[in-house]
């Protein structure tokens, strides 16, 4: 008898270890589905603007990155301040080349026709190839409400996604209105982007005046 009796509670704490994961796991996948569903409204624009800043925790290096982009035209300008020495880069696509521009302390060269360039994208950190990879994904992620300057996100850990390749530890913001990936914080770097749609205009892909750099050939 008290070996039924021991039986009987072992497998009520399972059944109820179930439920309790059940229940974890369906609020986790209510939360992402209705995020995926947010951010799709906003992945196949071609007129936007986003801004990211990444520092690292010991303050020794900042990194600022303006992306834009109108249809087919592209323009990137990235600044680097590592321990006080700034590196800037303009990397513009007219749809037809790619002109870079550097500039540095000591100097201010220029590539024309340098390449391609890769776009960055509307990206959802939360992308899965379907509703079942979803829900794995669901079991083991831990999702919470955070309140930012007044604005409410989803902090997500451990959430298992095809595209999104996060490091141990990991935790992402999620904006609870566009599902727009706001924040990310690594073990030594903080992250952050900001996002702004059909503002870009065409003057933002002027380029610099090419007498004020000098020109390097392509390799």
């Amino acid at each position: 008898m008290k070996i039924k009796k021991v039986l009987k509670i072992i497998g009520i704490i399972i059944a109820v270890l179930i439920i309790l994961v059940l229940i974890h796991t369906i609020r986790n996948y209510i939360i992402v589905t209705d995020l995926q569903s947010k951010i799709s409204n906003y992945q196949d624009s071609k007129n936007y603007h986003i801004k990211s800043v990444a520092n690292s925790n010991d303050g020794t290096t900042n990194t600022k990155i303006d992306y834009y982009r109108k249809d087919n035209k592209q323009a990137i300008f990235i600044e680097r301040n590592t321990n006080g020495e700034i590196v800037k880069l303009s990397i513009y696509d007219n749809g037809e080349r790619v002109d870079t521009f550097t500039e540095t302390q000591e100097s201010k060269t220029a590539k024309l026709n340098s390449g391609e360039m890769m776009p960055i994208n509307i990206y959802n950190y939360l992308e899965t190839d379907n509703k079942w990879q979803t829900f794995l994904g669901c079991i083991n992620a831990r999702i919470k409400t955070t309140n930012l300057n007044g604005k409410e996100f989803y902090t997500v850990k451990e959430f298992l996604s095809s595209t999104s390749l996060t490091s141990e530890g990991e935790e992402i913001y999620i904006d609870k209105e566009t599902g727009l990936f706001f924040k990310s914080i690594e073990s030594d770097i903080i992250s952050e982007r900001y996002y702004e749609f059909d503002k870009v205009e065409d003057s933002i892909f002027t380029e610099p005046d090419i007498s004020e750099y000098t020109l390097n050939e392509i390799d």
